[in-house]
Formats: C-alpha cells, structure tokens, sequence
C-alpha cells in the first residue's frame, strides 16, 4: 500500500498501544469474533483457511503497513480465516467501530484501501488459476515470483528474499506436501533458477524463471 496516501491512516492507529507477537502466535482464529481492525507495522502476518481435512492453505502473506481484516469490517461479514505470525510482528488494533467513523468522510482514503483489496483479489485470482490448471512445478514457480516480487530486494541484477520461507511455508502456499515442493525446488536449483544461501533466496535472472513458467505451460 502507498504509504503516503495513508498516512493519516497510520496516524490514527498510532494513538493505540502497540501489541507484539511472537513467531507461530495466533492473531485472530477464524472460529473468533476479531477484537478490532489490525494495523501490521513490523513483521510478516500470515492469513490461511484449514480445510475439512486438515490441510492448511495460505491465501496472503501481509507485510507492513497493511490492515486487516477489511472484507469483515466492511461487510460485517463472519471472519473464516486465521491470522497467525510469521515472523515477530507489530501490531496496532483499534476498535472497529472508531475505525469505520474515521474513514466514512474520506472517500480518497476509502479509495486506496478498496485498491488495496482489490489487488490481494487479484493475487488470489493469478493463485487460484495455477492450482486449478498448473501441475507442482509451475505452481512452485508461481509462488516464487510471488515471494520475489513482493518481498525480494533488489541487489544488483539479483534479487534477494531475505526472509527465510521453509518448504512448509510454501506447501501451504502451493497447496501440495512439502515433500512435493522440495523436489520441485530442486529442480530449479539444478537449473540455477533459485538459490538458498544462509536461509535467503536468491533469484540470479527472474526474467528466465517467468519464463519456465511460460514454457510449461504446454507441457
């Protein structure tokens, strides 16, 4: 999100104590009425569904500033996702109802929060066409320019992810086992298209990996 379109935003969540917590720490349960709309100012927040089976299945990776959850403050709408820490996080929460007050007047506030949703519905839209129609491996690559694009530094003609996602963590993106994305991830690594060193990832041409994915896509 475009902080300087938000700042006011962020100047308002500031008035509230901030909360941290920890790695793996439950954020909202989707069987629990959330305490307020979330402002996610350090860290990384994971948000999934858990199938009837068991399975998990990661929707979003939200990184800072993002806010959640939006689609339950405005539609008033049940909560059915989980929100849990991936990494140590920053939290501000304010009540939803104060929430709704401050944003009701500011239509170009309103404006970029809806851009913000309707971008993540995208992203979802992109997933869910991959593991619809993909096989592993395209999807496995389909996560990687996702995790590339959005939380990969550029260093040069490298981009690096700095962030260590583990094999579970893009399991669950994918949705298929972990064991499945190990082989797919070492495929590509005999194909120097992703490299780990010390827990980063490093994408040495993205412009090749987008296109293995393209041609694969006949295969």
């Amino acid at each position: 999100m475009n902080k300087s379109k938000t700042k006011v935003f962020e100047e308002f969540f500031s008035q509230f104590q901030l909360r941290l917590y920890k790695q793996g720490e439950m954020l909202i349960r989707a069987d629990d009425d959330p305490q307020g709309i979330f402002c996610l100012t350090k860290g990384y927040v994971r948000q999934y569904i858990i199938s009837h089976t068991g399975e998990e299945l990661t929707l979003h990776i939200l990184q800072p500033i993002s806010y959640f959850p939006m689609v339950w403050a405005f539609n008033n709408t049940p909560n059915v996702y989980f929100y849990e820490a991936l990494t140590p996080v920053e939290i501000g929460r304010a009540p939803k109802n104060q929430v709704l007050e401050f944003i009701k007047n500011k239509p170009d506030l309103i404006s970029e929060l809806m851009c913000e949703l309707l971008r993540r519905y995208e992203e979802s839209l992109a997933r869910i066409e991959h593991l619809v129609f993909s096989d592993a491996y395209r999807r496995v690559i389909s996560v990687l320019l996702y995790l590339a694009t959005y939380f990969g530094n550029k260093n040069g003609t490298k981009i690096i992810v700095q962030h260590r996602f583990t094999h579970q963590d893009i399991a669950s993106l994918v949705g298929v086992a972990r064991e499945t994305v190990s082989i797919e991830l070492g495929k590509l690594a005999q194909k120097k298209l992703v490299e780990f060193v010390d827990h980063n990832m490093i994408f040495s041409n993205i412009a090749k990996l987008e296109q293995e994915l393209i041609s694969t896509k006949n295969l």
